[in-house]
């Protein structure tokens, strides 16, 4: 695999690096097939009785730098898994419905490669409303493939104006790299950025 495919996988919100095969000694293969449900039951899809909506809510960039190595690059399994490396965040910008700010520094992307092959996203970071508010986000979720990643952003944030983000439920996507057509802030060439948009479900 391809330094660009690791990079690809590998940030925030947003999965996983992955080593080279000759270095993936011990590890799980991940999966190289998006998981699809089996046909529906005779006579199709039941009588829907609260359909679950979409709400578009917030788009952030996240950065992160080059990624820091786990132990030996030989033996990869931990407990839960296959763990190569972790990917530093180092700051970013979001924007949404009547909110906006910036990504603290600090915190990371965890990812692992479960012994089903499964890529699992793990990101921890903070990020910094424009009037002040610290809110910590929790980004976990499934890699499908290489580029489709489905996410389960939670958000812990303190007070009433931002209320609305710690009582609802929300799902994200991730995309890399970030469209050439959003402006995106310049963390210098070793920088990792990646889109996450997220939707609040209604």
């Amino acid at each position: 695999m391809s330094l660009s495919r690791r990079h690809a996988l590998g940030l925030i919100g947003a999965s996983l690096p992955l080593a080279t095969a000759a270095t993936r000694l011990s590890a799980t293969a991940p999966l190289a097939h998006e998981p699809a449900a089996p046909p529906l039951p005779a006579g199709g899809v039941p009588k829907v009785y609260d359909q679950v909506g979409l709400e578009w809510v917030m788009n952030i960039l996240p950065f992160c730098s080059d990624p820091e190595f786990m132990g030996d690059k030989a033996d990869q399994t931990a407990a839960d898994g296959d763990r190569y490396d972790v990917w530093p965040i180092i700051g970013g910008t979001f924007h949404g419905r009547g909110i906006k700010g910036t990504v603290i520094p600090g915190g990371g992307d965890f990812p692992v490669v479960r012994p089903d092959g499964v890529v699992i996203v793990d990101a921890l970071y903070r990020l910094k409303t424009d009037d002040g508010v610290e809110i910590i986000i929790h980004n976990t979720g499934l890699g499908y493939t290489e580029d489709k990643y489905r996410l389960l952003p939670t958000f812990n944030v303190p007070g009433k104006k931002y209320a609305w983000l710690r009582e609802s439920a929300f799902v994200a996507t991730l995309t890399y790299p970030i469209p050439p057509e959003i402006k995106a802030p310049d963390f210098g060439p070793k920088a990792n950025g990646r889109l996450i948009q997220v939707f609040r479900l209604t």
